[in-house]
């Protein structure tokens, strides 16, 4: 993060190979006749189906990335406290359940040009991580700042990831060991790659760390209430 352009295409670029393959190659079957049988039939015409439903989710994603990308510096206008919004976090999908604890900085203001969208990237961001470890309990902890002595700046922690794992990010973003977020994954679409453009409206930096990489911190700037 900051994403750039060429990213951003080849991104889009691999989301679109494999569902494009899936459904060329269903159709070929079909106009070959080599398809006579009628359940295999249905079968190839579900599974095109769903090839084009994974290629119309991606124009919509393009669209929303599109709209993000054009407005590098929105106006934050509404704040949120932590608790809010770690609150509305808990109620996400992508992170159900998972063990939270705000230790401190509850409340903490963050500003923001819309929270439903920010608590989207932040669950999108947090899925992503737990998904490189699925059998790990997954953990959030909410404090106030970074550990004393870490160098970095202040600010709203939120980390994301086993216990071990949290504690490893406490460091934060400019620790030794810390290293970028991984916002072009293959297999995500472009939710994160819409994730990171939200997050980065924000101001909120995310990293991760070299020994525990199924996890992630978040840093929000905090302003007055």
């Amino acid at each position: 993060m900051p994403l750039n352009l060429a990213q951003v295409l080849n991104t889009v670029a691999h989301e679109i190979r494999t569902p494009l393959a899936v459904s060329q190659g269903y159709l070929k079957l079909y106009l070959d006749g080599r398809l006579t049988n009628a359940d295999d039939q249905r079968r190839a015409l579900q599974q095109t189906r769903d090839a084009l439903g994974v290629l119309t989710t991606l124009c919509h994603d393009m669209s929303k990335v599109s709209a993000l990308s054009e407005v590098t510096s929105p106006a934050l206008t509404e704040r949120v406290t932590a608790t809010v919004l770690v609150d509305h976090l808990k109620t996400a999908s992508e992170v159900e359940g998972t063990a939270w604890s705000i230790e401190d900085g509850g409340r903490a203001t963050i500003a923001s040009n819309g929270v439903v969208d920010l608590v989207k990237a932040v669950a999108i961001v947090a899925k992503a991580a737990f998904d490189e470890a699925s059998e790990t309990p997954r953990a959030v902890r909410v404090s106030g700042g970074l550990r004393q002595g870490s160098g970095g700046q202040g600010g709203l922690l939120m980390l994301a990831g086993s216990p071990e794992a949290v504690s490893a990010l406490e460091a934060g973003p400019d620790a030794a060991a810390a290293r970028q977020m991984n916002f072009t994954k293959g297999g995500k679409g472009l939710r994160l790659i819409w994730a990171a453009f939200v997050l980065q409206q924000h101001h909120v930096q995310t990293w991760t760390h070299q020994d525990h990489r199924a996890a992630v911190g978040f840093r929000f700037p905090v302003v007055p209430a």
